[in-house]
């Protein structure tokens, strides 16, 4: 986990998501995955009740010109067409959009190869497959691949064989030249126009779902790195940043190991939800008194560590005396009245030839040292050896 990831895993929380930076996707929850399925589908939805509509649109155009131009067969055909096309767009609205996107597909198909074969190639009729190729992407979504991949062999097969089959004799209509590169022109101004809304659409399904699909991943992962009582991370992003700052020789940072003054008392005298709303309470003041930079980490029960990156030691005792302060001045509700806790604190700074775990180890006898001194203080150890009078800390990094 890079250093982009604490701002984030800072400001996530089960209510709380917003947009982060190009880093990272943006976290979805079940619900929130499921809704965006929801408009996924119902906006696919729409576009496939559009594209009906262009299509009966298509077949009244293509019936107009079959009247007008002596083609009675193809002017039948073309009622027909407009008459499953209305149908399959009220079906829509009752039934799965599979089987209203069979019916489209298969008219707009018959269609398709009668007017070209009526019109003769030169009207470029040949060229709507292309659009319905793709629409079959679209109004099927529901319908299974083997389905779609059928139909679509099936449309470009057409389109091949329509390429040797075509005649100039099998209608005979009264087209006039000029007319037919009239007709020619508008039928591919329809068909660049399909293509590129039934593109358009395809991006947009491709889209929806790779956001659901990291969403829901990113969700998890930062389900995995926080701690649900507080919000904040758990030890997991810790390690990672002490890792990475290892990795990196960095001396700036300091560790500060955090513990709640007689936390067992409390939850003997009053109940474990007095416990957790005393540990909510400190685990806010934390949060809200330090950088986004900085990793605030529940370690365990009733012990804080946080990670100060870029603290001048001139900075650091006085910059955690505040953060007692606070707490000690906090309330928080607990059986009806309000009450309030001290913590201890330890901290010490990153010191060459010293690991991230020494420097931890010595944060950790300094809160000792602060709980053996009254508690309810910060002590800060400025030199430390590997180890500290052989001690380790509660939880060691792992």
């Amino acid at each position: 986990m890079d250093s982009r990831s604490i701002p984030e895993l800072r400001a996530w929380g089960a209510l709380n998501r917003r947009r982060e930076p190009d880093s990272h996707p943006v976290a979805l929850s079940p619900a929130q995955a499921r809704s965006l399925e929801r408009l996924d589908r119902t906006r696919t939805l729409d576009f496939a009740r559009g594209y009906i509509l262009y299509s009966v649109l298509t077949a009244i155009g293509a019936f107009v010109l079959s009247v007008r131009n002596g083609a009675p067969a193809l002017a039948i055909l073309c009622a027909i067409g407009v008459g499953l096309l209305v149908t399959a767009l009220g079906l829509t609205f009752r039934l799965p959009v599979t089987v209203s996107g069979v019916v489209v597909i298969l008219s707009n198909l018959a269609l398709v190869v009668a007017l070209d074969v009526g019109f003769s190639g030169d009207a470029s009729f040949d060229l709507q497959l292309f659009g319905l190729g793709l629409a079959v992407f679209v109004l099927l979504f529901e319908a299974p691949r083997l389905v779609r991949a059928v139909l679509t062999l099936v449309i470009a097969g057409m389109f091949v064989a329509l390429q040797f089959l075509t005649s100039d004799a099998l209608v005979t209509p009264g087209l006039s030249d000029a007319r037919m590169h009239t007709v020619s022109l508008w039928n591919n101004l329809l068909t660049v126009s399909a293509v590129l809304v039934a593109v358009l659409m395809l991006q947009m399904r491709f889209n929806a779902a790779r956001r659901i699909l990291e969403g829901t991943a990113r969700y998890g992962e930062l389900q995995a790195s926080t701690d649900p009582l507080t919000g904040l991370v758990n030890r997991r992003p810790v390690v990672e940043r002490l890792t990475e700052l290892e990795r990196e020789s960095r001396f700036d940072y300091a560790i500060a190991v955090l513990d709640l003054d007689n936390f067992k008392d409390v939850n003997d005298a009053f109940g474990h939800d007095c416990g957790d709303a005393a540990i909510a309470s400190v685990a806010e003041v934390l949060a809200d008194s330090f950088r986004d930079m900085d990793v605030v980490s529940r370690w365990g029960g009733d012990e804080f560590v946080v990670v100060i990156s870029r603290i001048l030691p001139s900075e650091l005792e006085a910059l955690l005396e505040r953060v007692r302060r606070r707490i000690e001045n906090t309330w928080f509700g607990c059986e009806g009245r309000d009450s309030s806790v001290t913590v201890s604190i330890g901290a010490a700074r990153a010191r060459p030839a010293r690991t991230p775990h020494d420097c931890l180890t010595a944060a950790d006898e300094a809160l000792y040292q602060a709980k053996e001194a009254g508690r309810n203080r910060v002590v800060v150890l400025h030199q430390y050896d590997r180890s500290v009078d052989g001690r380790t800390p509660q939880d060691p990094l792992i």
